[in-house]
């Protein structure tokens, strides 16, 4: 082997047996690996604490999360056009403004963690004061409360934190409002589709919602690890998709027998 020979940059010609692959890079393992990614669409019932996988497809390793992710939904949603989607989470690698217009347009309500590398737009107003993830900064310095979504007008409501009782008490002078109800400030998502979003990062709704988002890392670890898909000795796009599918028809059996004890 090339590395017991004190050799760590090998130009020696490869042969890969599986010709649709592609070579692609694991954030998580920090290397590089030569193969596909599962893709999954999954559901999560924290009622029943289900898991459950509605899509899945495998992609080359080459392309980005970002990407595979449109493809995925723009596909599962021709393929079942009866199942509204209304909340989706996502990882900060599908954090870019073409995500949020599409899901926008399909009146899905996107959550997902801001990602340093995509900048705002700032395109809202000028005396308005914000923090990185869209809340308003009052005349005090304190970030206001988040008090609803005016559909009929498409923007969302803050109220001063004093009225709201978040704080003690409040040292801008002069007042910014004399009214026991305090200050209003709103934000609009066209402002900027990715800071302004429908539900505001940081609000108990959006913690709550997201959380739901590490349904997909257990479906992961179903197919890989307890299903042992990334043991397999196979090559070929087909064969992986064709035990994946087997594989997801026992997640859902899992799921129907689990349901089934719950409810003896």
């Amino acid at each position: 082997m090339p590395h017991e020979n004190g050799i760590y940059d090998c130009k020696c010609d490869r042969k890969f047996a599986d010709t649709q692959a592609t070579h692609g890079w694991d954030s998580d393992l920090n290397n590089w690996y030569y193969g596909y990614t599962l893709y999954p669409i999954s559901y999560c019932n924290k009622e029943l604490q289900i898991d459950l996988p509605l899509y899945w497809r495998f992609v080359g390793a080459n392309r980005h999360d970002s990407v595979a992710g449109l493809v995925a939904l723009t596909e599962f949603r021709e393929l079942s056009p009866n199942l509204n989607i209304r909340n989706l989470c996502l990882d900060s690698a599908n954090d870019n403004y073409p995500t949020y217009q599409l899901c926008h347009d399909w009146g899905i309500r996107l959550f997902i963690d801001l990602n340093d590398k995509t900048g705002p737009k700032n395109t809202y107003p000028s005396h308005i004061s914000v923090t990185d993830k869209g809340i308003p900064i009052c005349m005090g310095g304190y970030e206001m409360v988040y008090h609803g979504f005016c559909p009929d007008r498409s923007r969302l409501k803050w109220r001063c934190p004093l009225a709201c009782g978040k704080i003690p008490h409040c040292c801008s002078k002069p007042h910014c409002s004399t009214s026991s109800y305090g200050r209003v400030i709103y934000t609009k998502p066209d402002w900027d589709i990715r800071i302004f979003t429908p539900v505001p990062r940081g609000t108990p709704e959006w913690k709550d919602t997201y959380k739901a988002r590490t349904s997909s890392e257990r479906i992961n670890n179903r197919f890989l690890h307890d299903y042992h898909l990334e043991d397999l000795r196979v090559r070929g796009k087909k064969r992986y998709s064709f035990f994946a599918m087997i594989i997801g028809i026992n997640i859902h059996l899992d799921a129907t027998v689990k349901v089934q004890k719950l409810s003896a």
